[in-house]
Order: structure tokens, then sequence, then C-alpha cells
């Protein structure tokens, strides 16, 4: 524990994205684990009362970072005694900078995501803790921007177990009576592979497996997707939902991640402590997660028929099924429980506050 250590957290806003939903998480496991903790956010959003339901409101400073006008929040903030901040996305890193630079305390900042501008901004920037989510993050930022492995800490997203029981694994779920459900959940957007999902649905449909099939998120590329779904005569067979919220998940009987690249896969490891059984790509963090045939199957990137396979496998085999439930509950309560990955932090929190950048 970091007795004493008042800690900030920078958000652009307690949105429905993953960063924020993962805040949200580990926000949870900070505050049972006995550290304090403060979210200041660049703008308001939906999960903003899901934060103040765990004691830690969101305050909101849009001139947070700017000079001249971001006085509000230096002036809150030295209230709080802040000592560390902690931004939770590189887009917030320039306002993140300045403000741990006018109250002269350290600065960390998580890469959450394998995106080639967000890793670059990271690297241009040397004083500053690297929380990674993933060992293909860190990998990355050593490997190809050339950030210190020193400066670099790889500690993954957290879930509040507390608000998902464990799912009872002592009988195979059956499927029959109903026709089972599989989706995939995150941003509409070329990397995330919505498109390689919906080409996998047809090849699935022409094998006569009956199924509804559901796209849940939003994006840019939500209406490329609908033409898509006309183009391959499944549009009757697929449901886009805009709304995500991680209780969503408990719908499917199976989710799928057909990401072409992921920093960790939050919505994965959500299901994986659901009791929903997980598809995946050989990409980036989901490495993390994926141990294939046992936590989960794991297919190659931009393989729509390797993808049918898969999910066909999963719903065909209840036992097998069951087994790599369970499997997969263990190894969240292993790994990313809340509270363990906020002791993590806290500890790495401890070396930047002595450290040098």
């Amino acid at each position: 524990m970091v007795d004493g250590l008042s800690i900030l957290w920078l958000l652009e806003a307690a949105d429905l994205s993953g960063t924020s939903f993962a805040a949200r998480h580990l926000a949870a496991g900070m505050l049972r684990a006995g550290h304090k903790l403060s979210i200041f956010a660049l703008r308001p959003g939906e999960i903003s009362l899901d934060f103040e339901r765990i004691g830690c409101p969101v305050n909101v400073f849009p001139h947070l970072g700017r000079m001249l006008i971001g006085k509000s929040a230096l002036r809150a903030s030295s209230a709080l005694d802040i000592r560390l901040v902690h931004v939770q996305s590189p887009k917030s890193l320039a306002r993140g900078r300045r403000f741990a630079k006018a109250l002269r305390i350290p600065l960390v900042v998580t890469a959450n995501r394998m995106d080639p501008d967000e890793l670059e901004r990271l690297a241009e920037y040397d004083g500053c803790g690297i929380v990674a989510v993933s060992e293909a993050i860190r990998e990355r930022l050593a490997n190809a921007h050339g950030v210190p492995q020193s400066r670099i800490r790889v500690i993954p997203n957290g879930l509040d177990l507390s608000r998902m029981p464990k799912p009872d694994f002592t009988e195979a779920p059956r499927l029959r009576g109903r026709v089972s459900v599989v989706g995939t959940l995150g941003q509409l957007a070329e990397q995330k592979g919505q498109r390689v999902f919906l080409q996998a649905v047809r090849a699935l449909i022409d094998r006569g497996i009956d199924a509804e099939y559901v796209i849940l998120g939003d994006g840019p590329d939500r209406q490329a997707l609908r033409s898509l779904a006309e183009e391959l005569g499944i549009s009757k067979r697929v449901t886009f939902t805009p709304q995500t919220v991680s209780g969503q998940l408990t719908q499917l009987d199976v989710l799928v991640e057909p990401s072409l690249r992921e920093g960790l896969g939050l919505s994965v490891m959500q299901a994986m402590a659901m009791g929903v059984p997980v598809v995946g790509t050989g990409v980036g963090g989901l490495y993390s997660l994926i141990e294939d045939g046992k936590t989960g199957l794991m297919v190659k990137a931009n393989d729509p028929l390797g993808l049918a396979d898969a999910i066909e496998r999963i719903l065909s085999d209840p036992v097998g099924r069951n087994e790599m439930r369970r499997q997969a509950r263990e190894l969240v309560e292993r790994e990313f429980d809340a509270e363990l990955v906020a002791e993590k932090l806290a500890r790495y929190y401890r070396e930047c506050l002595e450290a040098d950048f």
C-alpha cells in the first residue's frame, strides 16, 4: 500500500470507451486497497455516475492543462495534496504534462492501444513513466520506438470482480431449445475486424449453423458494415446495437474478438469473467488472455473461415465449452483482479516518485 499517497487520474471523459471502463474497474480496486484517488476529466460522460457510486466522483475541468485558464483544476488538486498525475490515455498527454509540470510532480501515462500514432506520441516525450497494459505494447514501445525499458512497466487492466459473480460451472450450459447468440463488442473501426466477423457469419450460415449474430458498438465503420452485411446477404441475421455495456455480454453464447490489432482486450477479459466463451485473433495483448483450447480459442487474424471453424467448434461442444469457461474465469481471478492490479500499479507509483525521468 502507498501510505498517505494522493493520486490523480486524468481521463478524456468518463464515457463508454474501453479506457474509461478500464479506469472504472481499476479505481474500485485502488479504493478497496486503501489508496487515495481523485478523477479529473476534460468532459462529462455516460459512466460518471458509475464512478460516483464507488466513492470516486468525476470532476470535470475542460480547461485543465491550458495556460492561464486552467487554474481551477490546479486549485482543486492543491487542496487534495496530489503527488502524482496518471494520464489514462496518450490523447491527454500534452495536457497532463503541462498540469504535472505546473504542480511539479511526476507524470505516468497508460499505453492501452496498439495505435502507432499514440505510441509515437509517447516516444517523443521522455519525461514520464509508462504503463503498458500488455507485453505486446511494451515490446512495440521498446523495439519500434526506442523507449528505454526502464521507463515501462507492464501492468494489465484489472476487473472489479465484486460486480461479476462467479458463474456456475457445475453443469455445461446447453443451447438446445433456443437459438444461440454469437457477437462482437467494441468500436466499429477497421482495426477491430468486424468485416472479418461478417464474412465468418456468411460461412456459418452456409453451413447451416442456426444462430443469431450481434454487433455491439458504434463508430466510423457503422454504415460500411451495414452495407457489407447487405452485400453478403446476411443483413436479416445480423443485429447492430450501438449502446455497449458489459452486461450485454451475458446475452451472448460466444464472444468473438476479430481484431487486427489489440492492446489487451477488455471485452474479452470481461467475457471470461462472466463465463462467456471467447474466440479471438492472435494479435497483440490477446495472447495474454487466450491460451488456445484452454481459456478460449485463437485463430489467425483476417481469416474468416478459421473464425467460422472456431465458432462452430464452441457451439457444438458443450463440455469443452464449459471447461474453457471455467479456466478463463480462474485466469481472470488469478491475474486480473482489480485489487491485485492496483497493488502492482501502486508499487510503480513509488518508483516514479523516486525516479528522474
